[in-house]
């Protein structure tokens, strides 16, 4: 399967606007920003986007938003971007061998795949971010593939069938999330909220997972390392495999 950080202030900023705001994320962050108001959108050009509202679409396949672009920042302000196709192989964001892109701030819901770092043959996926994002009821809520030093963090994954799924990365993070009830389905029998599947090395550190179809919640490759991890619901002590322990804390 082959498919930098923004400043914390944005989120406090955000905070003191009303969502009603179309321009929210521009007065915030006191830099230009391009709106994307319908999908399918590509950017192609370095630079700052944004949602002014919510955006509804009906994909069974392709991408939502297609980032060709390195050094972006897509802010979705707090706004939802909804498939309402059901069964689909969709991305909602789908960022194309680049480097250097953050996706964050809001919903992503009901696609195939909620976020995507691919690589292609340049072999570019790397450094990438999703942060403080809500992916609900995605088959996979983020996936990166042959990536490097790729950051998933303080985002809420809740249902779908893999929470966050990394293949042969290396360097990669998954850090401060919240996920629950991953189900094995048709389309993906897992049903497990954390995986490195073929991996150079990646770190699962303070992630809270509660469980959903399968007896495990992380599944690691050898390589892979593990820091203070919470599983909630399992019927076993340890619902994990591979990886190795690096917190003594961890549970």
């Amino acid at each position: 399967m082959k498919r930098n950080i923004i400043v914390s202030i944005m989120a406090t900023g955000l905070a003191l606007l009303p969502l009603t705001s179309a321009n929210a994320f521009e007065t915030a962050q006191g830099v230009a920003a391009t709106p994307i108001t319908a999908v399918p959108f590509t950017i192609t050009v370095s630079g700052n986007y944004y949602l002014p509202a919510n955006i509804t679409t009906n994909l069974a396949t392709g991408s939502a938003i297609t980032i060709n672009a390195s050094e972006v920042i897509l802010d979705l302000n707090g706004r939802s971007l909804v498939n309402v196709a059901p069964s689909n192989q969709a991305n909602g964001v789908f960022v194309n061998d680049q480097v250097d892109v953050t996706v964050q701030n809001g919903d992503i819901v009901g696609f195939g795949i909620g976020v995507y770092f691919s690589p292609n043959s340049a072999d570019n996926n790397r450094k990438n971010t999703a942060a403080n994002l809500r992916l609900d009821n995605n088959l996979i809520g983020v996936a990166s593939v042959s990536g490097h030093s790729n950051w998933v963090k303080d985002s809420i994954i809740d249902g779908g069938s893999v929470g966050i799924f990394f293949s042969q990365d290396l360097g990669s993070r998954a850090e401060n999330n919240i996920l629950e009830e991953q189900v094995g389905v048709e389309l993906n029998t897992l049903g497990v909220a954390l995986v490195s599947a073929g991996s150079l090395g990646v770190l699962f550190d303070n992630n809270e997972v509660s469980k959903g179809s399968a007896k495990v919640g992380q599944i690691m490759s050898g390589t892979d390392k593990y820091r203070f991890e919470s599983f909630t619901g399992f019927p076993i002590i340890s619902p994990l495999t591979g990886g190795t322990n690096e917190g003594a804390q961890s549970k």
